[in-house]
């Protein structure tokens, strides 16, 4: 899949100091391995993601010093006449944005030449940041991510979760719920109980094939967590590891089984796997503050960290926009019988930049 182009004029600026499109992964996760401010959408393994589950294009860009690699930002190019042109850092996820280990000079040549490729592209350029960024950009803060410190030990996690979590939890273990941790071999009841639950939610599902890239690419960094009752699956979340945090970006439950507590299982086995396995922080995923959603995830003991979703054209307006223009479409998706919105979710979500 070829990439995004990088004109010669915009690759070599200020110095001895370039960026240029990148082709060396290993080079690139080596980099990104050690570079404080990384996250694991930094990693080299989401551009086959992006290029074979989606036909999407890419765009790998390094700052470059003289050979010494100075900082990295991972875009993707989303093209759709209904939603228009997006060049992302990263796509469907809370965060990416450029990684530079706190050199800024780097960070701000890498977004000079992002922001120039999406002008050429006709295309709105959003970089996602876990930090505040020194960028001439205009940014959203519509939205915070949550979360959870684990400690080291399963015991005292248990006495500080708040009573309440702590009796759903065992609600569902008294109506026979367990969970349990799998490698790509547990995909095939993650994405049944994922779909059924994205379509009642009234959203496009990711196509199977996106999640078999995930672990095609990243499979060392990637697990499921399987919720059953008896031999039925009826919880289930993928999780990605990376440097001490288990973040869990898609996760659902079937809703006739929501009075047995299937979410509250799988979250507290997260939690069980981060702590033996060493990851000291679960993120919950973005939220608004104030909703629902935020709530729940801070009756875990969870604590807001702010997003910062960068832009560019400021004409282009908040990133989160395009999600509210179609609110419209939920009750009319929510309707569809599975086989269909199974068939033609992944269509529309491969077009959805959020």
């Amino acid at each position: 899949m070829t990439g995004v182009s990088v004109p010669r004029a915009e690759a070599a600026v200020c110095g001895a100091l370039r960026v240029v499109e990148w082709s060396d992964g290993a080079a690139w996760d080596s980099f990104v391995g050690e570079a404080p401010d990384s996250t694991v959408m930094h990693l080299w393994g989401w551009k086959a993601v992006m290029e074979r589950a989606y036909g999407h294009r890419t765009l790998f860009l390094a700052a470059v010093d003289r050979d010494v690699l100075r900082g990295v930002l991972p875009l993707t190019l989303i093209r759709s006449p209904l939603f228009g042109w997006h060049l992302v850092s990263m796509p469907y996820m809370d965060y990416g944005g450029a990684c530079t280990a706190g050199d800024d000079e780097a960070e701000a040549l890498l977004v000079e030449v992002a922001t120039g490729a999406a002008e050429r592209e006709r295309a709105v350029l959003t970089l996602r940041y876990d930090r505040s960024p020194t960028l001439s950009l205009p940014c959203s803060l519509e939205k915070v991510t949550m979360l959870l410190e684990l400690g080291t030990s399963e015991a005292a996690l248990w006495k500080r979760l708040p009573s309440e979590r702590r009796n759903r939890i065992r609600k569902g273990q008294k109506h026979g719920l367990t969970a349990s941790i799998h490698d790509e071999e547990g995909l095939r009841d993650f994405f049944a109980v994922f779909a059924t639950n994205m379509r009642d939610l009234g959203s496009p599902v990711h196509s199977p094939r996106f999640f078999r890239e995930v672990f095609a690419r990243l499979g060392e960094h990637a697990r499921i967590i399987l919720v059953r009752a008896q031999n039925r699956s009826v919880g289930a979340g993928l999780m990605l590891l990376y440097n001490g945090m288990i973040s869990i970006p898609w996760v659902s439950s079937l809703r006739s089984f929501f009075d047995k507590c299937p979410n509250q299982v799988l979250y507290w086995e997260a939690m069980r796997f981060g702590i033996a396995n060493g990851y000291g922080l679960l993120d919950l995923g973005r939220s608004s503050r104030g909703s629902g959603a935020y709530e729940a995830k801070r009756q875990w003991g969870a604590e807001p960290v702010q997003l910062h979703w960068c832009y560019h054209p400021a004409t282009a307006g908040s990133p989160g926009d395009g999600a509210r223009r179609l609110a419209w479409a939920v009750g009319l998706w929510r309707r569809l019988p599975l086989t269909v919105a199974n068939a033609i979710g992944p269509w529309l979500r491969r077009a959805i930049p959020n």
